[in-house]
């Protein structure tokens, strides 16, 4: 059995607290206090627990968080703060996970983060769209599904190419995110072109990839 001996300096969190109504307040603290101590400890863990899936994605922004955020800003424009949100350019990025086995070529969507908001002020409602070029037909096109308004989705998707090695490294692969509008034409929001000839896909390649412009 494999043990990680990085688990050991976890700080422990206490159970079984008593809460009436005259301490409240008081096991609040306590707790604020053992969980940021908690945080901190699972973060100067092992590189392979500290930077996992797993802590990645609990620690992501949740969709009711981006409600609140939105409300927020809403509530500063009727109220004329004047609080500028960021819009209407290309930023973000997009992590991808890229390997050949056993006569697949497989595509890991991971996340996209830091997105801007759209003209309108709201978070992208997002999906990626995947070929693998030059590609006249389009057989090669794959999509994720569509998560709504937010500007950090996870999608955790694997696409899967069943071809020789030595074709998919004479290709391109173009990996582009898109804001889905049922009303009207869906907008490009970045995009990743990655030269397949360059990478060793015959070992896992993980990496975060900014999103630019590009022909699409």
């Amino acid at each position: 059995m494999r043990v990680y001996s990085s688990f050991f300096f976890l700080h422990s969190l206490s159970s079984g607290l008593h809460v009436g109504r005259s301490n409240i307040k008081q096991v609040a603290e306590k707790r604020f206090h053992e969980v940021c101590s908690f945080i901190k400890s699972l973060f100067l863990c092992a590189k392979e627990i500290a930077h996992s899936e797993l802590v990645y994605t609990f620690f992501h922004p949740l969709l009711r968080d981006q409600q609140y955020q939105e409300d927020f800003y809403k509530k500063a424009r009727d109220r004329g703060l004047g609080y500028k949100k960021e819009s209407g350019r290309l930023k973000g990025q997009l992590k991808l996970s890229l390997q050949f086995s056993k006569g697949v070529f497989s595509v890991m969507i991971y996340h996209v983060r830091g997105l801007a908001l759209l003209s309108n002020g709201q978070e992208p409602s997002t999906y990626v769209k995947v070929y693998l070029q030059p590609d006249i037909t389009k057989s090669t096109k794959r999509k994720t599904k569509v998560i709504k308004r937010n500007c950090h989705p996870s999608f955790m998707e694997m696409l899967e190419y069943r071809m020789a090695l030595d074709t998919v490294q004479q290709r391109f692969l173009k990996a582009t995110v898109w804001n889905y509008d049922p009303l009207q034409e869906n907008e490009f929001l970045g995009g990743v072109e990655l030269e397949l000839a360059l990478l060793d896909l015959t070992t896992e390649t993980i990496e975060w990839y900014p999103l630019g412009n590009m022909s699409r």
